[in-house]
């Protein structure tokens, strides 16, 4: 049976990948225009971004003959990447980290860990960000505080890259391009700054092997517990017994040290946070959704995503609830997106490029249109790599992230443990 599109289909298809290649090019220089690469460069992002992407897409256009809208788009895409990457230099390295460690030796002096008034101005110090994480990280954070600060920052560092190449061949890359995506800005800020996201992508990652971190990780982040839904869909009921088991040793272990009275401060430093938000948006909200519109939309938005999430079973769910998790964070920044990658992949080339691409300059509302992309396809099987599209997509197979594979997670166990 010859399953190739008919010429105007295929006509209409070229037609709406050049669109897509113009709109996300455009996106990317009006995002970047008024950002700067850091010094000593200093070089203006957008005809930056211009003049590498026209050198490789002539250098292509040499070897190849001819330029296909996917191409240009991953090319697009991962020049953006890189000079996002290098933005991310101007901060400070390992920052995120500084503050847990700084939590950590507060806590140990029986000094005020958690927010107890309104910030109306960016803090200098981005150490001195207030510290959300829930009282049983305290002691962990209190200990790490001990050691020596080089040795922990050097142990982060490795450990964060580490953590990233496993979750990154976990959900099904290879080669090429486990290597490529390593500069993908959610993964690069993560490991810059030394957040506990990088962590957290890995145990989502790991899941359909063991999803145990699904039940521990809201103890780091608690707007990751909507991806433990996963695990109550799938039925594994033993993973959620254990790792409640787990989370309950670590809370009764944490009391014994902390007590109960960081508990009230912490609830009470999350208010002083949320009142906080609108007084440094930038700072507070990153591009959450709750930055842009009323909450009781930002609350539909979230709901209607994990009911047509929950439409589905197996991996594809979990991929989907790592969308949901992006998109009903009150904190949203370049690193809360790497949950996202497994739903992203699961788009066509194309779509996955454009997508990727939006996401290649830096952070900006633009970049919120990806995981819109991807809830659009949940109703457009067309966008979405699978069985019924595996002959038309396998010409485009070597420009894919997961190349012949259909979908993330290959291989991975998709049933109830």
């Amino acid at each position: 049976m010859d399953v190739a599109p008919r010429p105007a289909a295929g006509a209409s298809i070229l037609l709406a990948g050049w669109a897509a290649a113009a709109a996300v090019g455009a996106s990317i220089v009006l995002a970047g225009w008024t950002s700067s690469l850091p010094q000593p460069l200093g070089w203006p992002f957008g005809p930056s971004w211009l003049a590498a992407v026209g050198l490789i897409l002539g250098v292509a256009l040499i070897v190849r003959r001819r330029l296909e809208p996917v191409l240009v788009l991953a090319v697009m895409a991962i020049v953006g990447w890189v000079l996002v990457d290098l933005t991310f230099l101007e901060g400070r390295a390992l920052r995120d980290l500084d503050l847990y460690l700084k939590a950590g030796l507060h806590f140990r002096l029986g000094q005020p860990v958690y927010l107890d008034h309104l910030v109306s101005a960016r803090p200098v110090d981005p150490t001195d960000y207030p510290f959300v994480y829930p009282p049983p990280a305290l002691p962990l954070a209190a200990a790490l505080s001990i050691l020596p600060a080089d040795a922990i920052r050097i142990a982060c560092l490795v450990g964060s890259i580490g953590a990233a190449l496993v979750g990154l061949q976990r959900i099904g890359l290879r080669g090429w391009w486990l290597v490529a995506f390593l500069a993908w800005p959610p993964v690069v800020e993560g490991i810059y700054v030394g957040n506990v996201a990088i962590l957290l992508f890995l145990l989502f990652a790991i899941a359909p092997r063991t999803g145990l971190g699904l039940v521990v990780g809201p103890l780091l982040k608690p707007a990751s517990g909507t991806l433990g839904l996963w695990l109550v869909a799938e039925r594994r009921w033993r993973e959620i017994g254990l790792g409640l088991l787990i989370v309950i040793v670590l809370v009764l272990a944490s009391l014994a040290v902390t007590g109960t009275d960081p508990w009230p401060a912490w609830l009470a430093g999350l208010a002083w946070f949320a009142r906080s938000q609108p007084e440094v948006p930038a700072t507070f909200y990153g591009i959450a959704l709750d930055r842009y519109l009323p909450v009781l939309v930002t609350g539909a938005i979230g709901i209607g995503l994990l009911g047509l999430a929950l439409l589905v079973r197996g991996r594809a769910l979990l991929a989907r609830l790592g969308v949901v998790t992006v998109v009903i964070s009150p904190s949203l920044y370049a690193h809360g997106f790497s949950v996202a990658l497994p739903a992203l992949l699961e788009l066509r080339a194309l779509a996955v490029w454009a997508a990727l691409g939006l996401m290649a300059a830096p952070l900006g509302p633009a970049w919120l249109i990806a995981p819109a992309i991807v809830a659009a396809s949940w109703g457009l099987p067309g966008l979405r790599r699978g069985p019924s599209t595996a002959e038309l997509d396998r010409g485009d197979d070597w420009i894919h992230p997961l190349r012949r594979a259909t979908g993330p997670w290959p291989g991975a166990p998709d049933s109830p443990s």
